[in-house]
């Protein structure tokens, strides 16, 4: 395991460098080794979802064996982490501060004389051409700006400028800078600092929080613009205007943190200068209560008003009932990315439960128990009028993630720590929540009514008329769904039925296989059944679900809604595409996902971010779809997986999911692609870690579809399973103990193990083999008699000289072909006692078949005769 940390009292250096450091190692886990600064810990209030962190105790030192050291080389201010100074890891380190007695020493040492070590891990990053976000970028200028007073302490080199100039090239928010970022302070400043406040005023303009503060002073104090910048922080204002009359002269600083106060325009009576957040003036004949007045009516002209609860909230709320369990909770959460949820009786708020709260529930095996044992009763509401700016500082004083919006007792939306970031960010600030796919009101589709005739059998047609028959009479809608309608619009035979049902999916399973004369298997808890016809084909019903979660205001179409709720669970869009059979829309495609245009494109795409997050498995699902069809893993996609795969979330999933999986892809017509996909973007190493997809082992893979294909046209294959001979490549090479191992880890079936097991042995016969080229047939036969077909090919993958190709190939073909025609019966009528020779004649004969010694009924029993005579039996 490799982590990331950085000192004790963390500051924006530290923290900055270890979001760079995460990007130029991204499988290393980030790990908060102990406190954090003022500043840094107000920061995380707010954006403590964004950045994700471990805490020592979550993380197993003994598996530690690599550590990336950002802005400190003292393990003693590595605070709880100081202990892995005994257990001797490999080290790499960047920092930027002198060198000391004790420091560590690692095998890459990043020690530059620079204004802050952030600087160090930017210009690596360029170097690598790693892409920053927007978000990511102004953490990065945190740090450099804190660490080097804004670029003007002394210890500010160029590098650090550069680093800086390249971060808001990157999109840099330098309002969120300016809203963390320390600045030098001197006495004087201080002084002045204090006299503003004992003379300060706050006004209340178009909903945002304006302070006008002045003073009088005999000397001159430099950087009022840094004492008017601290002075809003001290506030927490919207803007702030501040005028101190100095040697003769009112100097005025303006500072603003809206777009909505643009201070240039209110500063223009005064001739200031500047522009809409930062402006200043000068005023020769000053008369602060003049001043005070111009401002005053400038903020009354110009100030728009800013935005309110009801302009950022989230509206209608998702929210749960009282009884609903800590288990179904998570699952919505899970399902559309909310970090917490109101929790209501009737019509009255009575609680708020977070994704916290779902994971001690969870810890405690209490998944079963209902929210209100865990939600929190003491709710924290504002009305729609509420101004953003009160929002945010509850949410960080009350450090929570939402606040409910309430309007005469009733709740009419929620705003979210990520409502408020957005405010801040606009749309660089990732979504809890994003759908990838183009949503549309209008799911119709084409009428596919021809497509249906002209590619379906005869009976198929049948069974989606009588189905749409019954779903009419029952007065419910029925739609074909998933793979069977995306391989009918791309001309791929496939007639694996699946029916959803919008109403009683069961019902109507039993009236479908009653009126076809087969038999219906049930489950109640799912909803779902499985209609069995005689002759072995099943079809596949389902129930339209919507989710047990209630929406205060109702839908504009339920039928509709239901059917689009039951396809969103779906993993990509072109699975989502349904044909409704009622006789009024027969054959007409529901498409809500653009699931069409993707097909028409060759986009793998998944519906929304959390997708993978969900659901892991996906990720090799979507490499095998766009192998199969040799489609695209669209872009925004191909991102989420890679996040995925690099947050370690293919780890959740258990063997067996990982092993069904493995097996639909190697069960494929080629599945090197896929295979070489998986290595690519790094799920390979959670399939089997064990196996390096090396040259020589993906020229083998690549051979045997073309040995498989030669098998199937000689209908050799028969019986035959794919993925079988696929996992004898894969696993030729490993030890007997890692096989074994491997097999424990997946529990293939008995057959399948045995098969595996004896890989070794198929490579020692086909040396054998080789180096014997006079070997007879019957010879060969005993040598492979008794094996798996599977190992038998295997055998043949491992043959390399064309002269032992052909030779084994014909084998193949006489087993299949050569019968001996003498039976026990024959024996019996030449005098001989039934007893266990009559096998090794039985075996003989087989033999000499192979050999070419005889070849008809007369020349087998001539053979036996001449054994006979000869004393040979």
């Amino acid at each position: 395991m490799d982590i990331i940390v950085s000192h004790n009292n963390l500051d924006f250096d530290g923290l900055a460098s270890m979001v760079a450091a995460g990007k130029l190692f991204p499988r290393a886990i980030p790990v908060v080794s102990g406190t954090l600064s003022k500043n840094v810990r107000k920061f995380m209030g707010l954006y403590k979802d964004s950045l994700v962190f471990k805490l020592p105790n979550e993380i197993d030192l003994e598996k530690v064996e690599r550590v990336i050291v950002v802005d400190t080389r003292n393990l003693n201010r590595l605070g709880a982490l100081k202990v892995l100074g005994e257990r001797e890891p490999e080290y790499i380190v960047f920092d930027h501060h002198p060198s000391g007695s004790g420091d560590l020493v690692g095998i890459i040492n990043e020690i530059h004389k620079v204004g802050a070590t952030t600087t160090i891990l930017v210009e690596k990053i360029r170097e690598k051409g790693i892409n920053l976000t927007p978000f990511e970028a102004t953490i990065l200028a945190l740090g450099i700006y804190e660490d080097t007073g804004s670029l003007l302490f002394s210890s500010t080199t160029s590098r650090d400028a550069e680093a800086v100039a390249y971060l808001l090239s990157q999109g840099t928010n330098l309002s969120v800078v300016a809203g963390f970022a320390e600045e030098p302070f001197d006495n004087e400043q201080r002084k002045l600092l204090q006299a503003l406040l004992e003379n300060i005023k706050l006004w209340r303009i178009n909903g945002h929080d304006v302070v006008w503060a002045s003073s009088l002073i005999s000397g001159f104090v430099p950087g009022l613009d840094m004492v008017t910048h601290h002075l809003s922080e001290v506030e927490a204002c919207d803007a702030v205007f501040v005028a101190v009359i100095m040697q003769g002269k009112a100097q005025v600083v303006a500072r603003s943190k809206t777009p909505n106060i643009m201070v240039n325009e209110i500063l223009a009576p005064l001739d200031g200068r500047g522009h809409e957040k930062a402006a200043s003036a000068v005023v020769k004949k000053p008369d602060l209560d003049s001043i005070e007045q111009i401002i005053y009516r400038g903020l009354e002209e110009y100030v728009r008003a800013g935005l309110q609860a009801r302009d950022i909230m989230s509206s209608p709320v998702k929210s749960i009932t009282l009884q609903v369990t800590m288990e179904e909770v998570g699952r919505t959460m899970l399902r559309y990315g909310h970090t917490g949820m109101p929790v209501v009786d009737g019509e009255e708020l009575v609680g708020i439960i977070s994704r916290r709260d779902v994971d001690k529930a969870r810890t405690h095996n209490l998944g079963h128990a209902p929210v209100k044992g865990f939600m929190s009763g003491e709710v924290v509401t504002v009305t729609p009028d509420t101004p953003i700016s009160e929002i945010r500082r509850i949410v960080v004083a009350r450090d929570i993630g939402r606040v409910p919006v309430v309007d005469n007792g009733r709740l009419v939306g929620i705003v979210s720590r990520t409502d408020l970031l957005r405010t801040l960010h606009g749309d660089h600030y990732p979504e809890d929540h994003m759908v990838l796919f183009n949503p549309s009101d209008d799911a119709s589709g084409p009428d596919l009514q021809d497509t249906m005739e002209a590619r379906l059998p005869r009976r198929i047609k049948d069974i989606l008329q009588i189905a749409g028959n019954i779903a009419d009479l029952m007065e419910v809608g029925v739609y074909c769904v998933g793979g069977f309608v995306r391989d009918l619009l791309i001309g791929v035979p496939n007639f694996d039925v699946d029916l959803v049902v919008e109403g009683d999916g069961l019902v109507f399973a039993e009236r479908l296989a009653s009126k076809l004369g087969g038999r219906s298997r049930l489950h109640e808890r799912f909803k779902t059944g499985v209609v069995l016809l005689s002759d072995g084909y099943k079809i596949d019903v389902a129930t339209a679900r919507t989710e047990y979660y209630e929406f205060p205001a109702a839908l504009p179409s339920v039928e509709r809604s239901s059917m689009r709720e039951d396809l969103y669970r779906r993993d990509f869009t072109i699975n989502t595409l349904a044909i409704c059979l009622n006789q009024h829309r027969y054959g007409e495609l529901v498409d809500y996902f653009g699931g069409l245009q993707d097909l028409h494109e060759g986009l793998i795409r998944i519906l929304y971010n959390l997708s993978f997050v969900e659901d892991p498995t996906r990720i090799i699902r979507a490499i095998r779809f766009e192998t199969r069809f040799k489609f695209r893993i669209e872009p925004n996609t191909l991102d989420l997986a890679r996040d995925a795969i690099h947050r370690r979330l293919l780890r959740q999933l258990s063997h067996k999911r990982i092993r069904q999986e493995l097996l639909l892809i190697l069960e494929e017509r080629d599945p090197m692609p896929a295979l070489r996909r998986m290595d690519e973007i790094g799920v390979w190493e959670y399939v089997l870690p064990e196996v390096k997809l090396d040259g020589a082992l993906r020229y083998t893979l690549r051979r045997v579809p073309r040995v498989l294909a030669w098998l199937a046209e000689r209908q050799l294959d028969l019986g035959l399973r794919r993925w079988v001979v696929y996992l004898e490549v894969l696993l030729a090479e490993v030890s007997l103990d890692v096989l074994a191992q491997i097999l424990d880890r997946y529990k293939f079936d008995r057959d399948a193990n045995k098969s595996l097991l004896n890989t070794p042995v198929m490579i020692e016969m086909a040396r054998v083999f080789q180096e014997n080229p006079d070997m007879p047939m019957s010879k060969l036969d005993c040598l492979l008699r008794g094996y798996s077909r599977e190992n038998i090919v295997f055998f043949l993958l491992c043959v390399n000289e064309e002269w032992a190709w052909e030779k084994a190939v014909k084998y193949m073909e006489l087993v299949k072909e050569v019968k001996s025609e003498m039976t026990g019966k024959d024996l019996i009528e030449m005098g001989l006692k039934p007893g266990p020779v009559f096998q090794v004649i039985l075996d003989k004969l087989w033999a000499a078949r192979l050999d070419g010694q005889v070849s008809c009924y007369e020349e087998e029993m001539a053979l036996v005769q001449n054994w006979l005579e000869e004393g040979l039996l």
